[in-house]
Parts: C-alpha cells; structure tokens; sequence
C-alpha cells in the first residue's frame, strides 16, 4: 500500500493508541484553521534535539505527521503532550503515535497545493491563506487587493492578527487564477525588503464577509455596510481609494526616515513589471 493511502486510511480512523507501538512518528489532530506548517515545527523543535527531519501538513484536515530523529524525542513530545496539554491559539492539539515508522513524501500528484492527501490529483480551490511577515507598512484591503488582483478577479478579502501575525484570506473567482498567483507571490516582498508574503490554500471554499471596510470587503457585493471602520492609510475605507471599480491610486507608504518603498511587488505594479 502506497505511503499516501495509508496516510487516508488512518486520517479516516485513527486506531487508538493503546494499540499502537512507539513511532518516531506522530500525528497531531485538532490543529486551529490557522495553523500553519511553520507553527508546527515549532512545537516540535520544543520537543526535540533540533529541528525534525520532516512533516507533512495536512491543514485541510486539521492535522500533521511529525517524524523525529529518534524515538526518544517523539516520546518526549508525547509524554508533554498528556501531562501538559499543548495549546495552539483556542485548541489543544491531539498527540499520538503514528503506525508508520517514517513520513514518505508524497509525490506531487498526490497532495493538494496544500499538502493534503489526495487519493487523485485536483485543484486546492480558490481561497488562499495569506500570511505577511516583517511588517514595516499597514496591510490593509487596499493593500492587499493591488497584490493579488495581478494574478486575476478577486471576489473577497479578509484581513486578521491571529497570534501575533498579520494574516488576510484571499479569495478568487477561479480556482486558476488562485493557482496562479501562488508562484507568483510566494515569497515576495510587497514593499522593498518587508512585507514578506507566506501563501498557502485555505480549507475554506467561500469567505464569508459581513462588512465592506478596511478589514473586510466582498467585491462582489458593494452594498454591504461599513460595520465599524478601523481607519487605515489615510483614513480611507477601500472604496474611496479603490474606486467604484476597484481601481484608483495607492500612495507608496513613507518609511520614518522618509525614504518610500517604492520597489517589491507594489512597486513593480506602479512601474507596469508585472501583470
């Protein structure tokens, strides 16, 4: 049995762990939407004697394969685990022994964009999860919307901290145009040297917006009221500086020490490099 239908087959029905032996192995189940392969790293980086050999997200399904460099430190992780419920943003996670001694990495037609198993290739749908580090400039709907619109129609945008991150789920009309702008971006600053954006697809098939501001915005629905408006660069919901077309000018923000960031993405948009 290929590596990847095993993975199905026990994500459908963990075998409890009373039955299974010591693994370097460990799944984790329960993990928050929010959650992304980075954060569990970290938590087995904690465990262990270094960082961990390989893991398999599974962000989909909520869950993830951990391998360790040696049973001693799976064990470790699983014995904290019980006398300590690890805590990721409002879940505890899950921890048990996996029934396979080692994580085999699945070919590309087997995971989703997102590295969920998939019994036949298929698309990751058209939400992405967006993650921006190094955050020097506000991101906002503005912001995020002269990004993301290069690569095609973007239907919604939400933006959130969870956990200290700045995060905005991103979501397109196609499932193409989602796939297209992963490349694109991932690993791009939107500003000269900050704003580094993290890209991977969401479990969520449509984003659900209740309010048209800075926070939120349906482009599909621009009769959606303001909710209460968190004001942004210059004070501006999107549509006074989109347009009523989703187009308009974006001043490059103004470092303190008053230089603009006028290279990254954003600069590329404004001198016609890209799209």
């Amino acid at each position: 049995m290929a590596f990847i239908d095993e993975v199905n087959s026990s994500l459908a029905s963990p075998p409890p762990s009373s039955q299974l032996e010591p693994s370097k192995v460990l799944h984790l189940r329960n993990l928050p939407e929010e959650c992304t392969e980075q954060d569990i790293k970290s938590i087995a980086r904690a465990h262990g004697d270094g960082d961990v050999p390989r893991v398999l997200f599974l962000s989909r399904k909520h869950q993830a394969f951990v391998e360790f460099k040696t049973l001693e430190e799976s064990a470790r992780m699983l014995a904290h685990s019980i006398a300590n419920p690890i805590r990721l943003g409002t879940r505890v996670i899950i921890a048990q022994y996996s029934n396979k001694p080692e994580i085999s990495t699945p070919q590309r037609d087997e995971v989703g964009p997102d590295g969920s198993p998939l019994k036949s290739a298929g698309d990751g749908g058209k939400v992405l999860l967006v993650t921006v580090t190094n955050v020097l400039y506000p991101v906002n709907i503005d912001c995020v919307h002269k990004v993301f619109q290069m690569s095609g129609k973007v239907e919604k945008i939400v933006t959130f901290q969870k956990q200290g991150k700045t995060q905005a789920l991103v979501q397109f009309q196609t499932a193409a145009e989602a796939a297209e702008a992963v490349p694109r971006f991932q690993g791009q600053n939107i500003y000269s040297g900050c704003n580094k954006l993290q890209i991977q697809y969401s479990h969520l098939s449509d984003v659900t917006v209740n309010y048209n501001n800075d926070r939120s915005f349906d482009f599909t629905n621009l009769s959606l009221p303001p909710g209460e408006l968190s004001l942004g660069i210059a004070g501006s919901s999107p549509m006074h500086v989109l347009g009523s077309h989703g187009r308009g000018a974006l001043a490059f923000p103004t470092a303190l020490g008053g230089s603009r960031a006028s290279d990254g993405i954003m600069g590329d948009f404004f001198t016609g490099s890209r799209g």
